[in-house]
């Protein structure tokens, strides 16, 4: 099941009025379709709360309030934060007819007694609109709400749930049903949001697939795929049972690039973690990443590899599982040469990123002569060059670009950006989170060291991408929330991933 951002969700309704389905009409319909789902999930009429916000979702809130009511439902409708403000909630609003109306700011007392004596507690607050934190009134309400003893209903998304990124209010609705339309939207399928969520039902009302096909496309990457990847740890496993991985990575100046993507790599639990580099920035590297193992190579005038470690690269590369090519490498004939060169004597997955696309974009034919299974992280512009256009064109027609590349090539492609995209010969997959505050030098380097370690620890090419992508926007995600999109670091996002590995082997 596909998921739908907030934007494109309102995409996709504005196609469907467009097309003559009025937005009366898709209040009606969701309101229906919900009160439908309840009155199922329920059977026998039962005192119900239905709490409704002063937007779109409380409209959808008055559609289910008056077809309970039609149905035998005793129900009573509040109002946390007073009347709806939007015209077609305010037309709903005006039609409930009879149906009790308790305002909160005029009697909070017996709003909160309406709660606690209910059988059946609908949220219709919030849905996909919700930000921030929830209003003192609102996460009262929520607080007497008990789970087991109350039928709890989410009308879209729980009230306390951010829709594109799953951040959780600690006061988020309780639903044991979260009753949403059209789609999924991504804090359903986030961590936080499946404690919170409960059952989903996704429910049609009316809107034309052919408009869901032209805003969603994509089928997007989601935590339970992710999960899917890492199985349980066995007692009596040791460091050889989690892989070897060697990154070749650095160059006078650019020792960060290496430090970020080594951190990142053993962060994600890699057995065994090799980092070849410039001899010159051994110490550095060496003091700020201590359980690596290093190999400290020849290197030119301006700080780069060269030719001269070609040999012991070679020897080195046996035994190791993954290999990853690229984070602060530098430029020059050189390192083109070596990257050439290791593509051919490389025999176990191998992962190109930054520098390292650099020098295949010069002779991008050294893919075709390589036997080793492919990984490939360009932004746009790297994205460009590798086949030899400009970033408008690439970020023009991203899907396209991603998708012939993979296919004519056989590699795995990520490209990186807004919704980055991984790409296989057979597949195209889209990733719902990050955040702009990841727009940073840096942040590809800890994504290259991620999906290194998942390759070496024998996760295949296309779920390590697709596992890693998600988990470095997550954590993007978490770092903002945390230290605001403004501040946050790549190494922020390295802080993170202890916490999203906790959840994986958790939930």
């Amino acid at each position: 099941m596909r998921t739908a951002t907030k934007l494109e969700m309102r995409q996709i309704e504005a196609r469907a009025i467009a097309g003559g389905l009025s937005a009366q009409r898709l209040m009606e319909n969701a309101g229906t379709a919900a009160a439908h789902a309840i009155r199922r999930a329920v059977g026998t009429p039962r005192d119900t709360v239905i709490l409704c916000g002063t937007g779109n979702n409380g409209g959808d809130g008055f559609v289910i309030a008056r077809k309970l009511s039609e149905n035998g439902y005793p129900v009573t409708v509040i109002l946390p934060q007073g009347e709806p403000d939007t015209a077609i909630a305010r037309e709903a609003f005006a039609r409930l007819g009879d149906i009790p109306v308790i305002r909160f700011d005029a009697e909070p007392y017996r709003a909160a007694a309406a709660v606690t004596n209910a059988a059946v507690v609908v949220d219709a607050v919030y849905g996909i609109g919700f930000h921030g934190l929830l209003p003192q009134p609102v996460a009262h309400l929520f607080s007497l709400v008990r789970p087991g003893e109350h039928r709890t209903f989410a009308i879209d998304i729980p009230s306390g749930l951010a829709c594109d990124t799953g951040a959780k209010d600690s006061h988020t609705f309780p639903a044991e049903m979260t009753l949403t339309f059209t789609a999924l939207k991504p804090a359903l399928v986030s961590p936080d949001g499946i404690a919170a969520c409960g059952e989903i039902k996704v429910l049609d009302i009316g809107i034309l697939p052919e408009d869901v096909e032209a805003i969603l496309s994509i089928d997007p990457i989601t935590w339970q795929e992710v999960k899917c990847c890492f199985p349980s740890r066995l007692p009596d496993t040791h460091k050889g049972s989690f892989g070897h991985l060697m990154m070749i990575c650095g160059s006078y100046g650019m020792a960060g690039a290496a430090i970020l993507a080594a951190r990142a790599a053993l962060r994600c639990g890699v057995g065994l973690l090799t980092v070849a580099l410039p001899k010159s920035i051994y110490p550095l590297v060496a003091g700020a990443v201590p359980e690596a193992v290093f190999l400290p190579l020849p290197e030119t005038e301006e700080g780069v590899l060269s030719m001269a470690a070609l040999s012991t690269l070679r020897r080195a590369l046996n035994g190791k599982t993954a290999l990853v090519i690229g984070p602060g490498l530098g430029r020059g004939e050189s390192v083109r040469r070596l990257v050439g060169a290791l593509l051919k004597a490389a025999n176990c997955p191998v992962l190109m990123d930054a520098d390292g696309l650099n020098a295949l974009a010069q002779h991008i034919d050294m893919l075709e002569t390589t036997n080793a299974p492919c990984v490939l992280t360009p932004h746009p512009g790297e994205m460009a060059r590798l086949v030899g256009t400009d970033t408008v064109a690439v970020q023009a027609d991203r899907a396209g670009v991603a998708g012939s590349f993979a296919r004519r090539f056989g590699v795995t492609l990520v490209l990186k950006g807004h919704r980055t995209l991984v790409a296989t010969p057979h597949t195209l997959r889209e990733n719902p989170t990050g955040n702009p505050g990841m727009a940073t030098g840096g942040s590809g380097d800890v994504l290259s060291g991620m999906i290194g370690s998942l390759l070496a620890q024998g996760i295949s090419p296309d779920k390590a991408a697709i596992a890693g992508v998600y988990l470095h926007g997550l954590a993007g995600d978490r770092a903002a929330e945390r230290l605001s999109q403004h501040s946050m670091l790549p190494s922020d996002m390295i802080a993170e991933l202890g916490g999203l590995f906790l959840s994986l082997e958790q939930n």
